[in-house]
This record gives C-alpha cells, structure tokens and sequence, in this order.
C-alpha cells in the first residue's frame, strides 16, 4: 500500500465505503462505472491502472482498492487476480498478475468453460487464485502432460471440461509441467472445477455491493 494512502486513512478514518463502482474484468482490466447504466468502461490511463493496482489487496471474501481513505469494494468479472504468462529462456515462464507481481504457481485448475486457474503465492507467501488470460490459454496447454508424459491433444483438453449433470466428467490424470524463470521445475496435477463453484473454493465474493447489502438487510 502507498505511503500516502496509509497517511490518509489515518488522517480520515472514517470515510464511506464504495461499492458497485470498479470492476475487475477475466482480461485483468480495471473498469469504472456503474452496471446498471451499462458495460463499465476500461481505464487506459496508465499512472491510475498503476495505482490501482499497488493499493489492491484483500480484506476476508472481499477485494478492495484502497482510494486514500476510502475503501473501493470491487466486482470481479471471474477471479481476484489474472495471470499472464511471460517468457524467460526456452521452456522457461514466469506467471504475472495483472497487478504487474510476478508469483509462483501452485495449483491448476481447468474450469467447464475450458478455462484456466491457478493458484499461486506472492513474495509474502500468501496463496491467491486467478484466471489465465484467454490469449495465454494454449500456452498452458501445452504444458500439461498424461499421467505417462506424453503432451495432450486438443480434443483430450476439451473432453475434460465437458459437464455432466453439472458435475466434472471423468478424464484421465494430467499434470502441469512448470518451469520457472530461474530454470527449477514444477510439475502440478491438474484438477478440474465447475466455475460456479470457484468463489466458494477460494473464499472469495465475487459480487460485494449485492453481498454487502443482503448482510445490511438481515441484520435489520
């Protein structure tokens, strides 16, 4: 958090909170606007992108920007955070964020709409989840392998995101071959997961300014 937003929140501890304002969208896109007046705009101003994104952080299920004194409650599109896959060397990666941290993964997951998430840890060890962003998608795909090494097809990838009943169908064991920008290696099962059941996994309200309000509502 910024130096001068610690400053202010000492200085004005008691400021509203915002909620319904900024989104977070699976692109890693920061948009303003309320929801009901329609699709939120992006913001391309770089220095706010930037700001943003060093006072962001999470306070319980709920992720908030920190605006000087004020907290912004944000609504996310699909997960808290959304990787991008950067090149180091041949066959070497490094996960970023759409914060600009570079993390380390920890987990995989492929979602019913053929998506990727992966959980990984900050600097601070702390775990996260996000979404890869859809122009990364083949990137990870061609790092997963069979249970006996071999790369996965395409149409294997996809038999594994099909729904049955709503529940996962059954494919065969698959792994992440991971190798960081510092050449170690990482090899982590892939597992699979209905998307409507991310924010519950991980803890996360994806929808706060409706969250916040139903909670106001009961305990009146």
């Amino acid at each position: 958090m910024d130096e001068l937003v610690k400053q202010a929140l000492a200085k004005w501890p008691d400021v509203p909170d915002c909620t319904g304002w900024l989104a977070l969208d699976a692109r890693g896109r920061w948009r303003v606007g309320e929801a009901k007046a329609g699709p939120r705009l992006p913001i391309t101003h770089a220095a706010m992108n930037a700001f943003i994104s060093r006072n962001y952080f999470s306070s319980g299920r709920y992720w908030i920007f920190q605006n000087g004194p004020q907290r912004v409650f944000v609504e996310l599109e699909y997960t808290p955070f959304v990787w991008r896959l950067l090149p180091r060397a041949t066959g070497q990666w490094d996960l970023v964020a759409h914060t600009g941290a570079t993390m380390v993964p920890s987990a995989v997951w492929l979602d019913d709409q053929g998506r990727f998430l992966m959980q990984a840890r900050s600097a601070t060890g702390e775990p996260t989840v996000g979404v890869i962003h859809d122009h990364d998608t083949a990137l990870v795909a061609e790092l997963l392998r069979d249970d006996e090494g071999a790369v996965l097809d395409d149409d294997a990838i996809t038999r594994m995101s099909v729904t049955d009943h709503g529940a996962m169908a059954p494919a065969k064991p698959a792994s992440l071959h991971w190798t960081r920008g510092d050449a170690s290696a990482l090899r982590l099962p892939l597992h699979r997961i209905a998307s409507h059941q991310v924010p519950l996994q991980f803890g996360f309200e994806p929808k706060p300014s409706l969250a916040l309000r139903i909670d106001v509502d009961t305990r009146r």
